[in-house]
């Protein structure tokens, strides 16, 4: 990771723009992305900014996530279009109006646009379908850990279904439902004093009967209870394992835990500074066992304060 001088890194000032270390010097960007074989990632924000800039930039751009892929796979470059100077040579230049809601541009190294613009899109969402065509179109591999990272995305924005079931066990109940391809996160707990498994899942992968006829032939049975209570040992297989101290999205968590008792690489879901900390020796006495179940945007820089980041200084 490139270290960047101090004066082109802006992100730490202004909300608008997140947690991405954005370059404000658009030549220089594009000359780092010929130097590095990487795309440009080219925000025009308003900063400062009304309240669908602000929110772009403290919902979308501070996923640790979303953050770490655009740090590892674009030279992120920011454009104010509210200043004058340098900035509004370069609104000017791709005929970008000034004073105006988000808008990201994706250009390969000889600054060449890849797709069309991302405009009129402010969500999450809109950013990662857009980040990931340009990945597919370059050739580039889209990690596992991003590709999971969408469907985080979909409870989010309240697009998934949400499900529970009966089981006989709810350990083994959440490692079975979770085979299932629509399906995105398990929790075990109880409703009336039943074992249940509860799942999100995203409707457009499964109808409803569909799901239900796989978990019968599971041993499981729908049901509409409400007073759904998490059990205190979700995801049992990960509580076993090291990762339990990793900060990890909803999707992850489903997604370790049954990798651990079915022997899957755990690489193929985290992301690299996640799999950096993972073998950190200093990991357990830094992070608490319950670490992967708070919410990443809190737990992520309470683990990054104690341990930093790769490429970074502390």
């Amino acid at each position: 990771m490139i270290a960047m001088q101090k004066n082109e890194i802006s992100y730490r000032e202004h909300r608008e723009l997140g947690e991405v270390a954005w370059l404000r010097d658009h030549d220089r960007g594009l000359a780092l992305a010929g130097e590095q074989g990487k795309p440009v990632l080219l925000l025009f924000q308003e900063v400062p900014g009304c309240s669908t800039c602000a929110r772009f930039g403290q919902d979308v751009l501070t996923h640790p996530l979303m953050v770490e892929l655009i740090a590892d796979r674009f030279v992120p470059v920011a454009v104010f279009n509210n200043h004058s100077g340098a900035d509004a040579k370069v609104l000017r230049r791709y005929d970008e109006p000034p004073w105006n809601n988000p808008v990201v541009r994706f250009l390969g190294p000889d600054g060449a646009e890849l797709l069309p613009r991302l405009a009129d899109r402010y969500d999450g969402l809109g950013l990662h379908e857009k980040i990931t065509a340009v990945l597919e179109m370059l050739g580039d591999d889209v990690p596992g850990y991003f590709r999971l990272l969408e469907r985080d995305l979909l409870i989010e924005y309240g697009l998934s279904k949400r499900v529970t079931y009966t089981t006989p066990c709810f350990w083994s109940g959440e490692t079975s439902l979770a085979q299932h391809p629509a399906v995105i996160t398990t929790d075990a707990g109880w409703v009336d004093g039943e074992e249940v498994v509860q799942v999100h899942v995203d409707p457009h992968e499964v109808s409803r009967p569909d799901l239900d006829a796989y978990a019968r032939a599971e041993g499981f049975n729908p049901t509409e209870s409400g007073g759904f209570e998490l059990d205190r040992e979700p995801q049992f297989y990960l509580r076993k394992s090291p990762a339990r101290h990793l900060p990890l999205t909803p999707a992850q968590r489903t997604r370790i835990n049954l990798a651990v008792p079915y022997r899957g690489r755990l690489a193929d879901l985290l992301s690299p500074q996640q799999s950096a900390w993972l073998v950190d020796p200093k990991l357990q006495q830094s992070s608490g066992d319950d670490t992967y179940r708070r919410d990443i945007r809190q737990s992520w820089p309470a683990l990054m304060a104690q341990l930093g980041l790769i490429g970074k200084e502390k």
